[in-house]
């Protein structure tokens, strides 16, 4: 028998058995092919001849061809669905809702509500109108009272004129004294249930604040030092996203700032009560020298307090843009490592769809490409046996099934592209926040409006310009390393469903391009 001979045989019937078990267990076909080889080997080495040789090799590799033909007229494609991470994410870092990071949350929620301290000045606030009102009331009666009693002496003679006016200023010095002591008084209560408090309050929670800054901080930098290459994959489901862990932590820096300038406004309120009681003295007895030079010295320690404020505020933001800045960039840098991993398998699995001419005779080939002769009625796909059950139209329209994979492989794959977009806008966020911190600065220190104005849009184009080149960069590296190849192949797959019979109105949903 020849070799000819033996490769046009036909193929038999237990060849044909093997095709759904090929299909069904790959890791039962293996273990039976390298039996089939052991079985080979001992034959050949019993061979009398070099005759039988050849034919006992020829009867093998027939055999083989028979038993892999079945996959290998048929494109593997779930590496669609595989290869790019989970779609879509059950936590997304844009939802803001990982498990993981609910104590946290919570915490920056406790920590942001002010309602004890605003109430605490209420009620504060309330009593103090109440005293000074039930205190102006006395002293009109008082004065009523003398007055009228200074008259009725008057009118019986019993007392000179230049006697009542007397009597009426020192009544007068008197009040002014209980008004000063009023002052005081109302001063040091403000102090004993507002300031101490409300201070010991708020300085806690900033402590605490700083406490959940530093631990989610430290967990950062250990996870962009040391990253976990299965984290791009993992994120949003077993893990949060970095995107999600530095939003909570702006948000922790937010909510600390917020209590930074509750204890700013507090001392400030001290301050001014504290300014009234000095100034009273002043402006009852009518000194208008002191009383301005008093007020001046207020004024100017209010004025250092501000820029000193302002100053602080401007160091923090300033430390946590550099916080946010280097998670960002490496975060940037393990999307990016993660994408290119699986861009060129996708690519090359899209290269095996045949993109020639269609029913309409288009040539949807790469320019100057040489077709060779495949059109996409050639392209066989493998469909899971429960696909074919759920949707019965793949086995008249089997390209259905590889549309709904690229599409599902374009959102996957995507992702990577969003991620790294969010982390460079939440870095703008950042540096939009120190520009604003800069021009607070400049506004206490004196600067003239125009020129803090001017710095402040100035520094807002200059940002947005950076912004805008950072996404136009990502949006470039995913069109010519995957995107645009996407859209082609969906476009002529898309095409071909619609001239076939094919398309189904469920397909309509779009990816990240259109067809």
């Amino acid at each position: 028998m020849t070799l000819d001979h033996v490769l046009a045989t036909p193929k038999s019937s237990k060849s044909i058995n093997r095709d759904s078990v090929i299909k069904q267990n790959p890791e039962q076909f293996s273990r039976e092919s390298i039996e089939r080889f052991q079985i080979f080997a001992q034959e050949e080495a019993a061979a009398a001849d070099d005759a039988e040789r050849v034919r006992l090799f020829a009867d093998f590799i027939v055999n083989e061809s028979r038993q892999v033909a079945p996959r290998l007229d048929r494109v593997c494609v779930p590496g669609l669905v595989t290869l790019p991470p989970p779609y879509p994410r059950h936590h997304p870092a844009v939802n803001n809702n990982h498990p993981d990071l609910a104590e946290i949350r919570a915490s920056v929620r406790a920590l942001s509500d002010l309602a004890e301290v605003d109430a605490t000045k209420d009620r504060f606030n309330r009593d103090s109108r109440a005293l000074r009102d039930e205190a102006e009331a006395a002293a009109s009666k008082r004065r009523q009272a003398l007055r009228a009693n200074l008259q009725q002496e008057v009118g019986l003679g019993r007392m000179t004129y230049s006697e009542a006016a007397a009597i009426d200023a020192d009544s007068g010095e008197s009040e002014k004294q209980t008004s000063k002591d009023l002052e005081k008084k109302d001063f040091d209560r403000f102090q004993t249930a507002v300031v101490v408090p409300l201070n010991d309050l708020l300085t806690s929670r900033i402590t605490k604040a700083t406490q959940l800054f530093d631990e989610l901080r430290s967990r950062l930098f250990v996870e962009t030092r040391e990253p976990n290459p299965n984290m791009p994959q993992e994120e949003g489901d077993e893990h949060p996203e970095l995107l999600e862990k530095l939003t909570l932590l702006k948000w922790i820096f937010e909510a600390r700032e917020l209590l930074h300038r509750a204890v700013y406004d507090l001392l400030s309120d001290r301050n001014d009560r504290y300014r009234e009681m000095v100034i009273m003295p002043y402006r009852l007895a009518g000194n208008e020298e002191k009383m301005a030079h008093a007020s001046a010295f207020f004024a100017e320690d209010a004025g250092k307090r501000a820029l000193a404020f302002a100053s602080e505020v401007l160091q923090r933001t300033s430390e946590f843009h550099d916080v946010v800045e280097e998670n960002v960039v490496r975060g940037v840098e393990v999307q990016l490592s993660a994408f290119w991993d699986i861009a060129p398998p996708l690519c090359r699995l899209l290269d095996r769809v045949p993109l020639g001419p269609g029913p309409g005779g288009e040539n949807g080939g790469e320019e100057g490409a040489e077709w060779d002769g495949r059109t996409l009625a050639d392209f066989r796909i493998q469909i899971p046996q429960a696909e074919i059950v759920e949707n019965p139209s793949y086995v008249d329209h089997p390209l259905q099934y590889f549309f709904s994979l690229l599409l599902h492989s374009e959102k996957s794959t995507y992702q990577f592209i969003e991620s790294q977009t969010n982390l460079f806008c939440l870095l703008h966020e950042v540096k939009e926040a120190v520009v604003a911190a800069q021009a607070r600065v400049m506004e206490v220190d004196g600067r003239g409006r125009d020129e803090v104005e001017g710095m402040k849009r100035q520094e807002g184009r200059r940002l947005t310009h950076d912004l805008q080149e950072k996404v136009r960069i990502v949006q470039d590296q995913w069109k010519s390393a995957l995107g645009d190849r996407v859209t082609h192949v969906k476009e002529r797959v898309g095409g071909w469903l619609l001239e076939t019979g094919g398309w189904d109105e469920s397909l309509e949903e779009r990816g990240v391009g259109s067809l």
